[in-house]
């Protein structure tokens, strides 16, 4: 492709978009925004010189989105979620024809990591440790796996996002599941059409992921992050985090697992790790993760790199980066001590929230080199933009209810 010189980011109110916003826009790019929200957090960044609102996750109003790129001489798109991974794809030909290219492999590719099932049918094939997984085919067969496994068991959806034959639906989150008495509903709300949630034993450790960027199958940068506390207890992303050494007991499996999915821009590996035994695999996030911020500070630009890699330019010749360096994000610190007064999910088994732990880790002192995600003393806007939105958004959300 030509080199490229404006870049459209979708799914604009994500964290990891504003993380992209900055990034390309500090390395030259002129970057627009897209999303469905009125104003997203990408769009209050100085570095942001456009921007679109999605009127919906169907291929009518991604045409909408591609006519008004067109319009915008925009040269790359970027999706961040799943489902605008998905509905990019839909249509892929039709933003190449006019000379758009398509930051995300193609469906086929992507399905190794959306579809959690066929990511541990890769993982088994590549040896890597996976948890014990049951793939019902009914309410009979998942209350037969959740009496095997024993409880807690997870419940996890076979995707994030799927496609419902008109447009992108969100699929409910991971469910713990405590007894049988509670299976049932947690079951049949993640069930879509024929297709039935993963029942899956609890794996004990602490969440230790592997990031990186590959190109078609081979590993061009890796980052490595340890979450010092999350959001919530169980599936959650998290507030406050630290990069850390890639050790090979995370990056050997990872590497392995991504060599054999041949995956094509960045993912990133998550694990669960005991010190233990062999880290076991959760799952697999095919596209930009939450805490994309921390290796940007840290001096693995992602998404620079990812551009570059799709303009067929070579990465610098380091890509190494800093260890030790903390970034938090107040925003879902506040939300974490907010959830402490519901207290953790009933019978999470790791868990020792408490109220005053959640106060005193929101006001009291941070770990040595930490800094905070939104704010930028040189794009101070969007730390201003969260709380503007997020207090919007806690408001709306009391109203309804």
């Amino acid at each position: 492709m030509a080199l490229a010189r404006r870049v459209l980011i979708l799914d604009g109110h994500s964290n990891q978009a504003l993380a992209c916003v900055r990034s390309l826009g500090r390395g030259g790019y002129e970057v627009l925004v897209a999303s469905h929200r009125r104003w997203p957090l990408g769009a209050w960044s100085r570095y942001c010189v456009g921007q679109y609102r999605v009127k919906a996750q169907t291929v009518a109003a991604f045409a909408e989105l591609r006519e008004w790129a067109r319009q915008q001489r925009v040269d790359v798109v970027v999706p961040l979620l799943e489902g605008g991974a998905l509905l990019l794809n839909r249509e892929r030909t039709e933003w190449e024809k006019i000379g758009v290219t398509l930051a995300c492999g193609s469906e086929e590719m992507l399905q190794r990591a959306f579809d959690k099932a066929e990511t541990l049918r890769f993982a088994e094939q590549s040896d890597v440790r996976i948890p014990p997984t049951w793939f019902p085919r009914s309410l009979e067969e998942a209350r037969a796996a959740a009496m095997q496994l024993g409880f807690p068991c997870v419940v996890k959806p076979r995707e994030s996002d799927i496609w419902d034959g008109d447009k992108v639906v969100h699929a409910k989150g991971i469910g713990l599941v405590n007894d049988l008495a509670s299976l049932d509903e947690i079951v049949l709300s993640r069930r879509r059409a024929d297709e039935w949630p993963l029942i899956q034993g609890f794996v004990p450790g602490h969440t230790a992921g592997a990031f990186a960027l590959c190109d078609r199958g081979r590993v061009v940068a890796w980052f490595a992050h340890e979450s010092l506390r999350d959001v919530r207890p169980l599936a959650s992303p998290s507030c406050l985090r630290r990069s850390i050494q890639l050790t090979p007991r995370l990056r050997e499996p990872a590497e392995r697992l991504l060599r054999a999915m041949e995956w094509h821009g960045p993912a990133m590996v998550e694990f669960r790790d005991d010190g233990v035994n062999e880290p076991c695999l959760m799952e697999v996030n095919g596209r930009f993760w939450h805490s994309l911020q921390l290796a940007v500070a840290a001096g693995a630009d992602f998404p620079l790199w990812w551009i570059r890699l799709l303009q067929g330019l070579p990465l610098e010749s380091g890509t190494e980066y800093r260890e030790g360096i903390a970034v938090r994000w107040l925003w879902g610190d506040v939300k974490r001590c907010i959830y402490t007064f519901k207290g953790p999910p009933r019978g999470y088994p790791a868990s020792r929230l408490t109220l005053w732990r959640g106060m005193r880790e929101l006001l009291g002192p941070q770990p040595p080199n930490t800094r905070l995600e939104m704010w930028q003393r040189n794009d101070p806007l969007p730390a201003i933009g969260e709380w503007v939105e997020g207090i919007r958004g806690v408001v709306s959300n009391s109203l309804a209810r």
